[in-house]
């Protein structure tokens, strides 16, 4: 009898014990409110056309059914929230010429960086755990005004046993280069 008795206290210890852990995998899954890309079916963000919002951390392989719209090789212009690192590529599965958008970025028109509506796949990395995922060498700005992206392809590479150092600040950084030919 007495067995019968502590058996619904044991149980529910052991109940209690699973809800501690799941609240903390909830903790964990957190969104950052700022890690995010918009992306425009017309240049300049126009509201007015389609236009579709993508929370990161997420990595895309395709664009296909987003809102119930096919985004691939439709995306003319992009906002990247402030929390968030962008790499976009010209072909779905994350294959073909990579462009990559830093925190805060504005692209009003992805065809001065070659990429307008060739958009098919894309990775959000939220923060900065991702050091790939950023952006290195070239001219750097610390503005929130319009920018471009930067191809990745366009990145100097560094001399065989060269140090490196990247550093990371909680302002807009944007690297820059010219459109390619």
């Amino acid at each position: 009898m007495l067995l019968l008795k502590l058996f619904p206290v044991t149980v529910l210890i052991i109940i209690g014990a699973g809800f501690s852990v799941e609240a903390a995998d909830m903790e964990t899954r957190l969104i950052d409110k700022n890690c995010w890309i918009e992306v425009f079916e017309d240049s300049k963000y126009d509201a007015k056309d389609p236009h579709v919002q993508l929370q990161g951390p997420h990595e895309y392989a395709t664009l296909n059914n987003l809102n119930g719209m096919d985004w691939n090789n439709d995306i003319e212009s992009v906002i990247v929230g402030s929390g968030a690192t962008i790499r976009a590529y010209k072909e779905r599965d994350f294959q073909g010429r990579e462009i990559a958008f830093t925190s805060g970025q504005r692209v009003p028109d992805l065809s001065q960086l070659g990429m307008s509506n060739d958009i098919e796949s894309i990775k959000i990395t939220c923060g900065n755990s991702d050091s790939q995922n950023q952006p290195s060498g070239g001219n750097t700005s610390h503005q929130n005004s319009e920018q471009t992206g930067r191809p990745s392809s366009d990145r100097p590479s560094a001399a065989p046993n060269s140090k490196s150092t990247t550093s990371t600040t909680t302002s807009t950084t944007t690297t820059t280069t010219a459109p390619a030919q």
